[in-house]
């Protein structure tokens, strides 16, 4: 399938900003080899706050007209709505709000999100959002058979077979719905991919290309309460064309794997060129061979910027500024980039 955002956005006209992620960082210097494409936040982000959660300002220019999308809401504390009144962010501007995934580190703000929004703007999210409660952990990743978990849960927990299970906040859908039909905000649940303007497309469902990006040893709840093997079937990048310069990949935690990501994003808009990569690419606790080999595969992409941000971790970060890639940036709360 080619969904077609031939017809992007030209270049200099999108701003994405960074309204909280893990760190806060008032002495990162802007780079100037970026000549404007990546802005650090200085004296601006002094009030700002910090959290594990991601949410990135979407904002453009079409005919000279501006428009504003959310790209995931943050965590449970909810500090969007502080760094939104910190970063003069008005949320009753945004237009469309899409969630990346299950996860309460970026569905978290929305409770508090959804009544700043304008009558009539959509919130875009998979299904399987509303089932991501449970996750059980099996030990070096480990495979266990539905019917052992089933009758010696227990027995895997005390040898250590199962290193976490836990029971997470969960997305309640009646309770957004309620909230949604109050402030008449429409809500579309769909794995397929959306088009949400000229150039900017949803990914839907993400395709698998390589299973060894994806976390093993994990199953996680489905709508009946029945565990599952975890293949991040719930996850949403967001895929934007720049005229003349390639795509971005806006990642919320890439949880299916950042190349396979990257893959889907190329195979689903037959655009081969890579502009930009940001947001998490979940590359904590991983084998250090696989992170080499995902700075690999996004040097031979060689896109203009890459930033991994929130879940990445220290090691992918580390390891791109020692290889000194042109494109490595680090990002946090209130950088900018301009695109």
């Amino acid at each position: 399938m080619i969904a077609n955002i031939t017809d992007g956005l030209e270049s200099g006209n999108l701003v994405l900003k960074v309204l909280t992620t893990n760190t806060v960082d008032v002495t990162l210097y802007t780079e100037d080899k970026f000549l404007g494409k990546v802005i650090q936040p200085r004296a601006e982000a002094i009030q700002a706050i910090g959290e594990h959660g991601l949410a990135i300002l979407i904002k453009f220019f079409k005919d000279g007209t501006p428009h504003n999308y959310l790209f995931d809401t943050g965590s449970l504390k909810s500090t969007i709505i502080e760094n939104c009144d910190v970063f003069n962010v008005n949320l009753h501007n945004i237009e469309k709000v899409i969630i990346s995934h299950g996860h309460y580190d970026h569905f978290g703000g929305l409770m508090k999100v959804i009544p700043q929004l304008k009558e009539g703007s959509e919130l875009y999210l998979n299904p399987e959002c509303f089932y991501q409660t449970h996750q059980i952990d099996f030990r070096d990743g480990q495979e266990v058979s539905m019917k052992e978990l089933e009758y010696s849960l227990e027995k895997l927990k005390q040898n250590g077979t199962i290193t976490k299970h836990r029971k997470y906040p969960l997305l309640d859908k009646k309770l957004i719905y309620d909230l949604a039909k109050i402030h008449r905000v429409k809500i579309i649940e769909t794995r397929e991919p959306q088009k949400l303007y000229k150039g900017f497309i949803t990914s839907g469902v993400i395709e698998i290309f390589d299973e060894s990006e994806v976390t093993k040893g994990r199953l996680v709840s489905d709508e009946i309460n029945n565990f599952k093997k975890y293949t991040a079937r719930d996850e949403t990048s967001i895929y934007i064309n720049i005229v003349n310069k390639g795509l971005i990949i806006l990642t919320g935690c890439a949880h299916v794997g950042i190349i396979n990501t990257i893959k889907h994003a190329q195979k689903l808009t037959g655009i081969e060129k890579v502009y930009a990569i940001i947001g998490g690419f979940h590359k904590v606790n991983v084998p250090i061979a696989m992170i080499e080999e995902t700075i690999q595969f996004i040097e031979d992409l060689d896109p203009e910027v890459t930033c991994g941000m929130h879940c990445t971790g220290f090691e992918f970060n580390k390891r791109m500024s020692v290889r000194g890639h042109p494109s490595h940036t680090l990002g946090v709360t209130g950088t900018e980039f301009h695109l």
